[in-house]
């Protein structure tokens, strides 16, 4: 998680006083936000911009992902790289690194990102660039977003229509989430699970 200060703590890495920190955030010079208890808590991103370290936007990395293996040897991946890589170039932008994964969308536990999250805190990286929101998640965008942001790293999604070729993973992806609140209210190995996972399945399916 992206790293939060206390007044004294902030004041301390910069070097002044913490009555000028909290006069900042008095006069919103600072974003902050505040504690259950009314503390405030200053992000990372603040110092990185009050010392003077801004990351150069041009400084690219590149987030790729397709569902399965299947899509993977189907050259799939590598034409979202390429894509990547020509948008990056027609920009003027430095590839400064690559990360890939292959699973779905809903899945928390991803190499590739996982490298990407921990890597972006100290790599000198300004841009991540991605063919559809989806690739980097199915859900909770804006929370990366915002994790990002926090240091100085932006987010562009280089497609703006709806990804039409992921319609099948998409239906997998709903199939995954009905069997797993159905296995919640119903038991996982419940028949009655299993009957609303099959009718699910079975219309999903018969629409395509």
């Amino acid at each position: 998680m992206p790293r939060l200060y206390s007044i004294g703590e902030f004041a301390d890495e910069l070097g002044v006083h913490a009555q000028t920190v909290k006069r900042w955030c008095r006069n919103d010079d600072l974003d902050y936000t505040r504690t259950p208890g009314g503390e405030r808590r200053i992000p990372h991103r603040e110092l990185r911009r009050l010392a003077g370290d801004t990351r150069p936007t041009d400084r690219v990395v590149l987030y790729a992902r397709v569902s399965s293996h299947g899509q993977k040897d189907n050259g799939d991946l590598d034409r979202q790289l390429e894509r990547l890589t020509d948008y990056a170039h027609d920009h003027g932008w430095s590839v400064e690194n690559t990360y890939t994964d292959v699973g779905s969308g809903l899945n928390e536990d991803r190499r590739g990102l996982d490298s990407l999250l921990d890597d972006v805190q100290e790599a000198d990286y300004g841009r991540i660039l991605v063919t559809y929101e989806d690739r980097l998640t199915r859900f909770g965008f804006s929370y990366l977003e915002r994790y990002f942001d926090c240091y100085g790293v932006t987010i562009t999604v280089i497609e703006d229509e709806t990804d039409k070729s992921a319609q099948e993973e998409l239906v997998d992806d709903l199939i995954k989430l009905v069997a797993s609140f159905s296995g919640k209210l119903y038991g996982m190995r419940s028949s009655k699970k299993k009957q609303v996972v099959n009718t699910v399945e079975s219309e999903v399916k018969t629409d395509e």
